[in-house]
């Protein structure tokens, strides 16, 4: 672990993905014997239960931080704590939106030693935030109160552990990657929505005969080339994070087929069709399919409300895999009132917390046992198979050596070798 109080970049990987808004410590504690957070006692709920521990008699007055709800997601957020209060009326919440540069301002707070109680944590920043001791882990308190965390999908609760294995944050929601697709422009072509890598290259083919610039609408960056990488049996980093993937030959070769859709003409990038991202290139019918999560949906909504689509899950390659963007929330290891913190937390997280925040659609659940609201059934099946985005303290360092060259061979070139060496490069940088 990093000595405390690190300087946080101010510069960190912000994902328009990262959940249903937005982007976005302490020493590790082995579970009680006989207990483990995946297995509580039994009868346990959420705020805890178990080994003595009675949620309501928690009092305490706690500040609930993170990023702007907006004008959607604030009335939720609003019901959700006000129901939590209803239930718990000795603990009193705020929730204080930051503006500006989240990441900025909680390093602030962070130097002070005087965080919020309870905050929003994007999977990007996590590795980091937890490698510099900032946040409390979470296993003892689940082990002792009776918590279970077993009903999480493991892409979203993974984002938010050390290299022990140890929980510093629960997700409070989550995305994963699926297929939207202009439901007339394939029915004009005779095609159905693809499901591996080789049908939608056929799909691609036939849709190129319509009036559209380019079939597929393909961010060159790291947050959606990864799923392929994955499906071809290929990876970032090894599985314990000790070396670079990247150079593996299935790697190397699925950065190579997403070169050569653009080689082809078979994708652009948005901005390449005067979009600043594939929602709008669906939405201008500049392409027929993108690959999004669920913030697709208020934006078509609200935007391009006579544009008809519909999702299907991502086309399989070798193998079936997605990315997983998430956002927890935590306990800082300097936040006060931990156990109302704690109480908070679990209420959010729990089932019956999430329900609320989630079943209007606007949020897709991150545990099992909440369901997914009407439509978004398909992102929601992508969790069973989405890997975190979530990696090692710095990791926007790779992220934009990955980027920067996959936009120059976009450009010209097309070899993957240049993206693969470059990566390469920064992880290997990156772990020293």
């Amino acid at each position: 672990m990093r000595q405390r109080w690190l300087a946080i970049p101010a510069v960190v990987v912000m994902i328009f993905a990262a959940c249903s808004s937005g982007n976005q410590g302490g020493s590790s504690a082995a579970p009680s014997a006989g207990a483990t957070s995946g297995s509580p006692a039994a009868g346990a709920s959420e705020g805890g239960g178990a080994g003595g521990f009675d949620a309501a008699s928690i009092s305490g007055d706690l500040t609930l931080q993170g990023w702007s709800a907006g004008a959607v997601e604030a009335p939720i957020l609003e019901k959700l704590l006000e129901d939590f209060q209803a239930k718990y009326p000795n603990i009193k919440v705020k929730f204080e939106p930051v503006a500006g540069d989240y990441p900025a301002a909680m390093a602030g707070k962070f130097s002070a030693g005087d965080p919020p109680d309870l905050f929003y944590v994007d999977s990007s920043v996590a590795p980091t935030w937890i490698d510099d001791g900032l946040l409390e882990p979470l296993d003892q308190f689940a082990a002792d109160r009776g918590f279970d965390t077993s009903q999480f999908y493991e892409g979203y609760l993974n984002a938010f552990k050390d290299p022990d294995g140890v929980v510093y944050g629960y997700p409070k929601d989550g995305n994963a990657l699926g297929m939207a697709y202009n439901t007339d422009m394939l029915e004009a072509a005779g095609v159905e929505p693809p499901t591996t890598w080789a049908e939608l290259e056929t799909a691609v083919e036939a849709l190129k005969d319509q009036d559209v610039e380019a079939p597929l609408c393909f961010s060159p960056g790291l947050d959606r080339a990864l799923m392929f990488i994955y499906q071809n049996g290929g990876g970032l980093l090894t599985e314990d994070k000790s070396a670079a993937m990247i150079d593996t030959p299935e790697s190397k070769e699925a950065v190579q087929w997403y070169l050569d859709r653009f080689k082809n003409g078979d994708a652009k990038a948005p901005g390449d069709m005067g979009d600043d991202w594939c929602g709008k290139a669906l939405g201008e019918k500049h392409s027929a399919i993108v690959f999004e999560g669920g913030w697709l949906d208020p934006f078509m909504t609200d935007t391009y409300a006579d544009v008809k689509y519909a999702w299907a899950e991502v086309p399989k390659g070798k193998e079936q895999a997605n990315l997983a963007f998430t956002v927890s929330y935590s306990i800082g290891a300097d936040s006060p009132n931990k156990d109302a913190s704690w109480v908070l937390l679990t209420y959010l997280t729990g089932p019956e917390g999430m329900k609320t925040w989630t079943e209007g659609g606007v949020a897709n659940p991150s545990r099992k046992d909440v369901p997914a609201a009407e439509g978004k059934e398909i992102l929601v099946k992508g969790a069973e198979y989405a890997r975190p985005w979530s990696f090692v303290p710095d990791f926007s360092r790779i992220n934009d050596a990955f980027n920067n060259a996959l936009t120059g061979e976009i450009e010209g070139g097309f070899s993957a070798d240049a993206v693969v060496e470059a990566t390469k490069a920064a992880i290997d940088d990156v772990l020293q």
